[in-house]
């Protein structure tokens, strides 16, 4: 991790495996010692724990069946945020049509409507935002400063993380937890989805990102919102 840290400081390249390093060491290092006495104490009970409470553990420990009961919690929630972005995109003047493929994507975009602009954003998408990335609970209680800079984290995490896996050509190898946890951290439903097509909403999203929206995923965001699950359609088949 200190290796990691200091090649980032001194603006060196570094690989999508090496970056997925130093953004969950922080967290795992928190939960490293809770877990460590849990393993001493009461081995039998790890399965359970990182079935029942996946926020319990490392990331490292995380299994596919763990990360699946808890995605089917959030996709049940993005059920409500999409009916949500729906009333909220109407009252922009949008409407699903801009949604519904890259062309009127990129379009609605450059009409310099202010729901894509994570600055003028109100606070009440800040919030949907903020549940529709799973960041944390208590979206309608934290300060909106709070709920911008935690939104514009993970914005810049995703852009990061795009960047690395389009440049390394890395989605059609990815395993089934690393590829899981990849469309979790976008948004894109993915409980119930077979592998396949994970893999391939995960190569539409960084398409996009990579093609025609470097620098802001604010509208991809909304486009998963607003679609839900249905991809913008980009091609037909993944990398």
């Amino acid at each position: 991790y200190r290796s990691i840290k200091q090649q980032i400081r001194n603006d060196e390249e570094i690989s999508r495996a090496e970056f997925q390093i130093y953004t969950r060491y922080p967290n795992d290092r928190l939960r490293m010692i809770p877990f460590a006495v849990l393993v001493v104490l009461a081995p039998e009970l790890i399965y359970l724990i990182v079935l029942l409470m996946p926020g319990f553990c490392p990331s490292t420990c995380m299994t596919y069946r763990a990360m699946t009961k808890g995605a089917r919690r959030h996709d049940k929630l993005k059920q409500k945020l999409h009916l949500q972005a729906l009333s909220r995109i109407r009252n922009a003047g949008l409407s699903t049509s801009d949604f519904v493929d890259e062309a009127a994507l990129t379009k609605a975009v450059q009409a310099g409507n202010s729901v894509f602009s994570l600055d003028q954003m109100s606070r009440t998408n800040l919030a949907l935002m903020y549940r529709f990335f799973g960041i944390g609970p208590l979206s309608m209680v934290l300060p909106t400063s709070w709920l911008r800079a935690s939104v514009q984290r993970r914005l810049e995490y995703i852009r990061t993380d795009d960047a690395l896996l389009g440049s390394e050509q890395l989605i059609s190898g990815l395993g089934l937890v690393e590829l899981f946890r990849a469309c979790q951290e976008r948004g894109i439903p993915a409980a119930d989805l077979p592998e396949y097509q994970l893999r391939l909403a995960l190569y539409n999203w960084v398409r996009l990102s990579q093609r025609q929206m470097p620098d802001n995923a604010v509208p991809i965001a909304w486009s998963r919102l607003v679609l839900l699950n249905r991809s913008v359609k980009l091609a037909n088949s993944p990398v």
